[in-house]
């Protein structure tokens, strides 16, 4: 039977070697319908010794053949003939199969030139890999190269195909033998994370995942993977950054059960080995991943593989500390057995210096649950959505937080915007999950927040602030101010301190629209850092608003009493910081004290008061911010805003005023502003002190030596008071409307050269009108002022240049003959008429 059977088909596999194209086409085709898919298929036992004996080598032969058509059914029916024959049979010919097959995109340029047929050519290596299983092992160097070679194909079909060959090699393969010939599969693996094609990338990165799980490969080529996964955490498409998550949990969760290594007697230190050395690294990029833009997306599992990581960690130390104690009492057991022999032998025991205890025999620590609920709306993504972390989740990451933050903290202060906004995002869940056991690095971690948050980008710069609340969040506040003294340059016992500037931190030099910046280790010099320029303070001041009273996008409503200490240390900062250019950020800072405060500032309110004063006299800051914090304050003392400035000026009105009538006051001092303020907001309470303003009125607006902003300044102030409707203020002009215009008012309307005078004198002599219009001067008064008052108006009346200078004078003249008509006499009209004329 069989050699008849072979006698039909002698003359097709003879013709497979034939010179003529179309002879081995139609050779293999007749052989194709004859042996597989013809209506009389023979039977396998004749299959297996035809394949075996007769069949296999032109076949294989024909993998190279001209005809594109002859290799494409080459391929074929070795693929179903695969199927067919026992797994002995095929064992046998894998040599000459292998060496055939991997013959065809092993070599670059690709021997075979067909896209379609180096795909085929895949799936049945692919296939090879399902029927022989670990047969293959022996050949593994060859197929790995090939694969290496196969994965820089243009084709992504063939890119993927590969890739699910790499999963069955991880599977199949002995790892010793994939990690010595696997570096340029590794690195073919490498170069294909960075296709455009998010499914290739997929594919390449779960390949790359199930590669290196091996204890083995992972020791040698988790060094040059590590590198290569930092950029797909910013990966546009969310199912690569989901499977990073996935293959990252896995190898942590892999690498914790590996053998432990002894510890090394060598003083040679080169820190941590085997896993532990990638343990840091995997987690950081874990942590980033916890952080992605996506958090329930892509943030979700990966916080939940955290969390997996977390447990099997803890698992795998309670163990090592259950082994090393029965080391321990088996250490013990034998010192005793030898101290009762040496007693019996010797009849006295010699003493043994006291052994320490073995910290490896202690379980591992587990910090305190932390209470999230009650900070819950502060909280990010992915924990806003009640994903809290766990103690064991703190307790794991707080080991690593000593390798963590610095690159983090690096990352923070980065050129390029994308890796600045992913280091805020990982910054914010790692002080989620490390909580108040970020302490210890609480001088770096602020450092860079006052660099982060004035950062171009809002999105780096509002992450920044949130992450300030964070910190307010997780640690006493005691410990945060103490900080925060020492960055602004505060001593606890008064006084200034130096230290390391922003610029000599992060230094850098501007030509034109270039920037230079030396990149170096900031870490070691954050300890002593100081902010010593207005804009580096600027930046304290905005951090420290946040560390006062945390709040979020969507939550302003967090509630943190501060203790009084805390109030009066917080006041002390806020009072060094008011200068013109930081009112803004002091002004942020002083309303988060007061909602934190709360009835802790009410021993202190005065200073309080004194700050939301000097904001509400400059322009720096927003009126109706100031305002709303005055009327808070008010409302925590049980006041209105009138009870306060009145108060306030019964009780500092000595104070700003001291040395004022014969010092004057320098142009950027903000005494003329405040006072100015107090003034035209306290009301009747001024009455009582109109008799000590004239002398410092007369003193800061002398035309001598005032500038002229400070003159305008107080005229107006001087009209308001004129105009206020107020009996008992107006009775208080009146007694003191001598000084009122011989010390103030027509020393400022006199005549002088000069456009800024001429408007000065224009507002005094409408502060004079309006104290005549109101009968606020005495008959007795303005008759001793009219020989002074006359030139004055002569000169305003002569005035062809303004208008408004004559008309102002008409008035003052028209009042004054008003006033005087009981008392004037023939000389003073005489001196009039010819004016009116």
């Amino acid at each position: 039977g069989y050699q008849e059977f072979l006698l039909s088909v002698r003359r097709d596999i003879n013709c497979l070697c034939d010179n003529d194209r179309a002879v081995r086409r139609g050779a293999v085709v007749k052989l194709e319908k004859a042996l597989l898919s013809g209506g009389k298929t023979p039977s396998p036992e004749y299959l297996h010794r035809l394949f075996l004996e007769e069949l296999h080598k032109p076949l294989f032969r024909m993998f190279a053949d001209q005809g594109e058509k002859c290799r494409e059914l080459s391929l074929s029916m070795t693929l179903r003939l695969a199927d067919l024959l026992p797994l002995q049979d095929v064992e046998n010919v894998l040599p000459l199969l292998l060496a055939a097959l991997l013959g065809r995109f092993r070599s670059h340029p690709f021997p075979e030139q067909s896209e379609e047929l180096r795909l085929e050519a895949l799936r049945v290596l692919s296939h090879l890999f399902d029927v022989c299983k670990e047969k293959l092992n022996p050949f593994a160097s060859d197929i790995l190269d090939a694969l290496s070679k196969a994965l820089t194909d243009s084709c992504p079909d063939a890119k993927k195909e590969c890739c699910e060959i790499t999963k069955k090699v991880s599977q199949y393969f002995d790892a010793e033998r994939v990690s010595r010939a696997g570096s340029p599969l590794v690195a073919s693996l490498l170069a294909n994370l960075k296709h455009q094609q998010w499914k290739v990338r997929r594919a390449t990165l779960e390949s790359l995942g199930a590669l290196l799980l091996p204890e083995a490969t992972m020791m040698d080529h988790m060094e040059d993977v590590l590198p290569h996964l930092n950029a797909l955490l910013s990966d546009r498409t969310p199912g690569v950054r989901q499977s990073l998550a996935e293959t990252l949990e896995r190898w942590l969760l892999k690498g914790l059960s590996f053998r432990v290594l002894p510890a090394s007697n060598s003083f040679d230190d080169d820190g941590p080995e085997g896993f532990e050395k990638f343990e840091s690294r995997l987690l950081i990029l874990l942590l980033g991943v916890a952080a992605d833009e996506e958090p329930e997306q892509v943030g979700a599992i990966a916080f939940g593989g955290l969390e997996r990581v977390a447990v099997l960690k803890h698992e795998v130390l309670m163990k090592r500390a259950a082994k090393e104690r029965e080391r321990e009492e088996a250490r013990r057991k034998a010192k005793e057995a030898r101290e009762a022999k040496a007693t019996a032998d010797q009849g006295y025991m010699e003493e043994e210096p006291p052994e320490h205890k073995n910290s490896k025999c202690q379980d591992p620590e587990v910090v305190a649950a932390f209470d999230y609920p009650s900070v819950l709306p502060l909280l990010p993504e992915p924990f806003k959505a009640g994903r809290l972390p766990a103690a064991l989740t703190s307790s794991y990451v707080k080991m690593h937080l000593g390798n963590i933050l610095p690159q983090v903290l690096g990352n923070l202060t980065q050129w390029t915007t994308d890796i600045r906004e992913a280091a805020a995002r990982l910054l914010q869940v790692v002080l989620v999950v490390a909580n108040k056991h970020i302490a210890p690095f609480l001088d770096a971690v602020l450092v860079h927040l006052y660099k982060a948050q004035a950062d171009d980008d809002q999105k780096v710069s509002s992450i920044s602030r949130l992450c300030a609340s964070m910190v307010g969040v997780f640690l006493e506040p005691e410990m945060v101010l103490e900080v925060v003294g020492k960055h602004l340059g505060l001593k606890h016992e008064g006084g200034q301190r130096k230290g390391t500037s922003f610029d000599e931190l992060w230094p850098q030099d501007k030509h034109g629209r270039q920037t230079t910046r030396t990149v170096q280790d900031v870490l070691s010099g954050v300890k002593n850092f100081v902010a010593t320029t207005a804009e580096s303070r600027r930046q304290v001041f905005i951090v420290l608003a946040k560390l006062l009273h945390p709040s979020s996008a969507t939550s302003n409503n967090f509630q943190r009493a501060l203790k009084t200490p805390e109030v009066k240390l917080a006041l002390r900062f806020l009072e060094e910081g008011v200068r013109s250019e930081l009112l803004p950020a002091v002004l942020a800072a002083t309303e988060s004290l007061l909602k934190a405060g709360q009835s802790a500032c009410l021993d202190d309110w005065p200073r309080v008061f004194d700050l939301l004063l000097r904001m509400k006299s400059g322009e720096e800051c927003n009126l109706q911010t100031v305002d709303a914090n005055i009327d808070h304050l008010a409302r925590l003392l049980g006041r209105s805003q009138l009870q306060l400035y009145e108060e306030h000026l019964r009780s500092r009105l000595g104070e700003l005023l001291q040395g004022a009538d014969a010092v004057l006051w320098e142009e950027t001092s903000p005494n003329r502003h405040i006072l100015e303020t107090l003034l035209r907001n306290a009301g009747a309470a001024v009455a009582e002190h109109v008799g000590k303003l004239m002398p410092v009125l007369a003193r800061q607006a002398s035309p001598e030596d005032a500038s002229a902003s400070a003159r305008v300044d107080l005229l107006g102030l001087v009209h308001f008071l004129v105009n206020e409707e107020d009996e008992a203020l107006a009775q208080a002009v009146k007694e003191n409307s001598l000084a009122l215009l011989d010390g103030i008012l027509l020393p400022n309307c006199s005549w002088r050269p000069g456009q800024s005078n001429g408007k000065i004198r224009r507002g005094g002599m409408v502060c004079v009108h309006a104290i005549l219009r109101r009968h606020l001067v005495p008959a007795a008064v303005l008759n001793e002022v009219f020989v002074d008052l006359m030139p004055i108006l002569k000169s305003c009346l002569d005035d062809s240049w303004s208008p408004d200078n004559r008309l102002i004078a008409c008035l003052v003249l028209s009042c004054t003959l008003t006033d005087l008509q009981a008392e004037i006499n023939g000389e003073q009209l005489r001196e009039v008429y010819p004016e009116l004329l």
